[in-house]
């Protein structure tokens, strides 16, 4: 009974909601978004961080407008089965890359391909200083990417950052790891993998010189899990996820998968060789 009005209400005075930051009520939602909005725009993003065009409409969203979050684009149907590369084909399994050199991995899977907004929501991660968003992030892995077969993994790994990295706050891997990890109940292994030597930025290498440059850069500190389910930011050629696995079965793990936000296709590789080489688009389905 609500006083002085007389009438009976059934429904309680909010309601709670869920979503992957929580539980939260309704109305708190509603004034705070209509409170604080002024205030906000001195002291937080008044615009996506993914976007730059549409103002954020809600404050519990970690600076990423619902646009951008609902317009995240989903993997291809045709994918190799073992590392998530597109392929021109459907009635094709693997890709020849995998057929003829197959990964120390079982699967790679990643929630997005490399395309806006995916791309520019993971470049604000990365290096806009939204380390908030790993929460999300991995709440879009856990909902995209389907679980193996054998059950949830024994122990979460993520591909590791230089220490000159992380003092640059580029431990991506590290924080998606660690969310992911506790939304699926598992042990996250923290250092598990250690960068031992300094690496050029694959990002900034032709995709012929990748796999030499991380070669060797990696070593497992104590004893893996059986399964290890190993997290990154981003796979592009596959040549860091296929370091890192060799090692981890190699110091005892018995099966390593892998899973990353997004997928750069081999097509985007080639297309970035020749924006280097200053050859037109045109010449990638050559």
């Amino acid at each position: 009974m609500v006083l002085g009005s007389g009438t009976s209400h059934s429904a309680p005075l909010y309601s709670r909601v869920p979503d992957d930051y929580g539980s939260r009520p309704r109305f708190a939602e509603k004034n705070l978004n209509r409170v604080l909005g002024a205030a906000a725009w001195f002291l937080f993003p008044s615009r996506c961080l993914a976007c730059d065009s549409r103002p954020l409409d809600r404050f519990f969203r970690g600076g990423v407008c619902e646009g951008c979050w609902a317009g995240l684009p989903q993997p291809p149907g045709a994918r190799c089965a073992t590392c998530d590369e597109p392929l021109p084909a459907a009635q094709a399994e693997e890709c020849g890359r995998c057929l003829f050199d197959p990964p120390a991995f079982r699967a790679l899977r990643a929630a997005a391909p490399y395309r806006d907004p995916a791309r520019a929501i993971l470049l604000a991660f990365k290096f806009g200083g939204a380390d908030y968003l790993a929460p999300r992030l991995a709440a879009v892995m856990q909902e995209r990417i389907p679980r193996a077969t054998d059950g949830a993994p024994d122990e979460v790994a993520a591909v590791p950052a230089t220490a000159r990295a992380r003092r640059k706050r580029d431990h991506a891997a590290e924080l998606l790891g660690a969310a992911l990890a506790a939304r699926l109940s598992a042990p996250f292994a923290r250092g598990r993998l250690q960068k031992i030597r300094p690496t050029e930025r694959q990002s900034g290498l032709p995709q012929a010189r990748r796999a030499e440059n991380v070669r060797g850069a990696f070593r497992v500190r104590g004893a893996p899990a059986g399964r290890v389910l190993l997290v990154d930011d981003i796979a592009t050629s596959g040549a860091t996820a296929r370091e890192c696995a060799r090692v981890l079965l190699g110091a005892g793990a018995r099966s390593v998968d892998v899973w990353c936000f997004a997928r750069a296709s081999r097509d985007d590789l080639v297309l970035e060789d020749l924006q280097r080489q200053g050859r037109p688009e045109s010449e990638v389905s050559r």
